[in-house]
């Protein structure tokens, strides 16, 4: 017995650990398209992408791939230029702004800043990278950057080194023996490698001619091969500079003539050179016999990038296919390596829906001040359970997905039917492809109007700007922007027997933008900003509508939802505000209130010492509110991402490029998962996640997911718990029953961060997490293991 029941004590122990799972709580997740690969480094069993929106490596063994951020230590997103030192083992990262990063073989990142530091008014774009005997020679608009890979710092810049002095531009470089060329924009230029030159000085630089009959060419490609230099130049071909002394000189290589001038990489099997819309070809040393690798209708248009391994499989970056690999001895047929991300990283709109675990983009949109379309038809794209599923036309025939215009917004009713909001094409009711059904203007029943056309027969202008469920999902509420004076714009639809019911048209209803329904069923319906407003809300009961302004100095509604106490909460052009009590609305409307100081739109102030405060972002678009499981507020603006407390008179986190790895700081939308408790972002440059601290639970508290558990001994972190009672009441006590922490839940997450109440990291073992409601219910106990060294 006495070796029975430690048994049991870690069976009861690690019983829940495999159940733990999800993010770190306060970590960040990016949801960048991995469509378009522009550059590849080769490093050992790992292929390293740099994409147009995201970076991640290939590993050629698992058969896998990894996004690369600054949750895994980098220093910045963007990333533009990226290279393999096998000497050191060193992956050699540029970004579009100039910073630097080296991933070192031990796991670490070495962030190196001289270039981004430059006092420069010009961009500090670097394009390509070239390592030789310890140095990497950046080229960039900069001119010619070294890069010292012992010392770890920027060695030297190579800028004002074309003739008399001027400033260059560098495409490229490639070194023999003791030779540095560079390809420029003031051509061909090359200088000796030695203590005893000084190649800041322009006059040690001597320029080369490699067609004499245009001296100004401009090589876009240069590259070392088997002790030749061969350039490629856009519209020439490719030239190898052979031979020496007398017999030295550069020549053009028959068959070897192209368009736009992709790439030069060597490789086992010769030099591999890329043009657009044009074979893959490889070239033999010294010889300058061309061949064909691979079939242009293998490798598509725009092949950018390709890397020849030695047992003869073959990765090409192919911008207008994605990543290719050939497998050894094939031409034909390559699998096409995807990254779990959306297709894009267009993002106008964000569902977040608990019911079904999901969250949904929407790519479309239109213009908010101009009410123009963007006329874009690039579908909507899903997250569930940790995958990306693209509902696009590329993806999908016509008879599965129908393609329609400037998808922007939607919603789920109960049953999970998915209904999207397109700004040209009318109302999207999505159950799965082959399972839709499109309303627009002239769909039987239909009462949706195109815009500025009497005939109604444009079916490209079918404004349907926003849809939104009752609290009930029963029905379903839309803004039809058609700009017709006394002509109705909003609806409601009930699914089932498909039917609909206009409200009565009031002032400013032809020209709605954004909607959200209260708790009482009515719809708030924000003004367009362009020729409106203020909002609106619809009484259903009395089919009457009150307008009101926003209460801050700007009478302008960029977003707008409801709380988890019922207030209505808007985004504006000058902070936020909301309308507390809804309720006072039908009271008013039918006759037996006033709506007095209740019927106005409250600014939160945020306070500042004793008796004085400021309105909450005042002088700040905020173009968009979301609400967590704890009703805090989260809030998009241009200047980054904001969260602020359930009053919002409170700012929590504040989130930008510079500490977070937000693509932008420019938000467009944001949403929660109750569910997961995560934060989805949308920016102008894409996509990402923050794994949040509140979630709801809405059935029996589970108390099953901990993360991480056990927590490892270099944790800094918090460690996470959900599927608590909603706004639990929490202990945190040892084995032995001693009280180490109380707290109480954001919604249905608890957040420790393994301190106790007087501050001091706890001790290894075993702890256990007590949570109940207010009168003691809905109890469950969990269970932490935190190690130590």
């Amino acid at each position: 017995m006495r070796y029975f029941f430690p048994l049991l004590l870690v069976l009861w122990v690690l019983a829940p650990l495999a159940r733990a799972q999800g993010v770190a709580y306060g970590d960040w997740q990016l949801h960048l398209p991995a469509a378009k690969p522009m550059m590849l480094a080769s490093a050992g069993d790992r292929l390293y992408v740099a994409d147009e929106s995201s970076f991640y490596y290939y590993d050629k063994v698992l058969n896998t791939t990894q996004s690369l951020s600054r949750r895994d230590g980098l220093s910045d997103v963007g990333v533009r230029a990226v290279a393999y030192d096998s000497a050191s083992r060193q992956v050699i990262v540029a970004y579009q702004n100039g910073n630097l990063d080296l991933l070192r073989p031990d796991g670490t990142v070495k962030n190196i800043t001289d270039v981004l530091r430059k006092a420069v008014q010009t961009a500090k774009t670097i394009t390509q990278i070239q390592v030789y005997n310890g140095v990497a020679y950046l080229a960039s608009n900069l001119g010619l950057i070294v890069l010292d890979l012992t010392k770890l710092e920027v060695r030297d810049t190579y800028s004002a080194i074309g003739p008399n002095g001027q400033a260059v531009t560098v495409y490229g470089t490639a070194v023999v023996h003791d030779t540095l060329f560079a390809s420029t924009t003031q051509g061909l230029l090359r200088g000796r490698i030695s203590t005893a030159v000084n190649l800041l000085d322009y006059r040690s630089w001597t320029k080369e001619l490699p067609n004499p009959g245009s001296p100004t060419d401009n090589f876009a490609q240069i590259v070392t091969y088997r002790g030749h230099v061969y350039l490629q130049g856009t519209q020439r071909g490719v030239y190898c500079l052979a031979g020496t002394g007398a017999a030295r000189g550069w020549r053009l290589l028959a068959g070897s003539y192209g368009n736009e001038a992709r790439r030069l990489r060597p490789s086992p099997v010769g030099l591999l050179v890329a043009f657009d819309g044009a074979d893959l070809r490889s070239i033999t040393a010294p010889a300058g016999t061309v061949r064909v690798v691979l079939p242009q209708a293998a490798i598509g248009t725009y092949a950018f990038d390709m890397v020849r391994e030695a047992d003869g499989t073959t990765y090409v970056a192919s911008y207008d296919r994605g990543l290719l690999r050939f497998a050894p001895g094939t031409t034909t047929n390559p699998e096409l390596i995807k990254p779990n991300a959306p297709a894009t990283a267009l993002a106008y709109g964000l569902l977040a829906d608990a019911a079904t675990n999901s969250v949904v983009v929407f790519s479309g949109g239109y213009s908010g001040d101009s009410g123009l379309q963007f006329g874009r038809r690039e579908g909507f794209y899903e997250y569930r359970a940790g995958q990306w599923t693209s509902y696009t036309r590329a993806n999908y025939a016509a008879t599965d997905f129908p393609n329609l215009a400037d998808m922007s917004h939607g919603t789920r009713t109960a049953d999970g039917t998915l209904y999207v909001a397109s700004y040209g094409n009318g109302l999207l009711q999505w159950q799965g492809p082959g399972q839709f059904r499109q309303y627009t203007a002239g769909t039987l029943g239909s009462p949706l109007r195109t815009t500025l056309d009497p005939e109604q027969t444009n079916l490209d202008y079918v404004r349907v700007t926003d849809v939104a469920a009752d609290p009930g999902g029963r029905y379903l509420w839309l803004a039809n922007r058609h700009e017709r004076a006394g002509v109705p714009g909003l609806f409601r639809f009930r699914p089932g027997p498909n039917t609909w019911q206009a409200a009565p048209y009031f002032f400013g209803s032809q020209n709605l933008d954004r909607l959200v329904v209260d708790a009482y069923g009515n719809p708030w319906a924000a003004q367009s900003r362009k020729g409106g407003a203020g909002l609106a809300v619809y009484d259903t009961l009395s089919r009457q509508a009150i307008t009101f302004n926003t209460g801050t100095t700007v009478n302008q509604v960029y977003g707008l939802t409801r709380d988890r106490t019922g207030s209505i909460w808007i985004g504006t052009g000058d902070g936020v505000a909301y309308f507390s009590d809804p309720s006072q609305v039908i009271s008013f409307l039918s006759g037996t209130s006033n709506l007095g100081s209740a019927g106005t739109f409250t600014v939160p102030i945020v306070q500042r010492g004793t008796g004085t405060g400021f309105p909450a972002l005042y002088n700040t678009v905020v173009r968009c509110v979301a609400v967590d499981g704890a009703n805090r507020k989260w809030l998009g603006t241009p200047s980054g991402l904001w969260l602020f407390s359930a009053n919002a008179d409170e700012a929590l986190l504040h989130f930008t490029t510079t500490n977070s790895p937000l693509p932008s700081n420019s938000i467009v939308d944001v949403a929660v998962n109750d569910k997961t408790g995560e934060v989805f972002v949308a920016t102008d440059g894409g996509v990402v996640s923050y794994q949040g601290s509140a979630s709801l639970t809405d059935a029996a508290p589970s108390c099953a997911e901990v993360f991480p558990n056990p927590v490892p001994p270099d944790f800094a972190g918090q460690v996470g718990i959900r599927g608590l009672v909603n706004n639990a009441f929490v202990k945190i006590t040892d084995v032995a029953g001693h009280l180490v922490y109380s707290t109480r839940a954001n919604g249905g997450t608890l957040t420790w961060d393994l301190n106790d109440a007087q501050g001091r990291r706890v001790r290894s073992g075993v702890y256990l997490v007590l949570t109940s409601d207010a009168d003691g219910k809905n109890s469950c106990v969990s269970k932490v293991v935190v190690l130590s060294r």
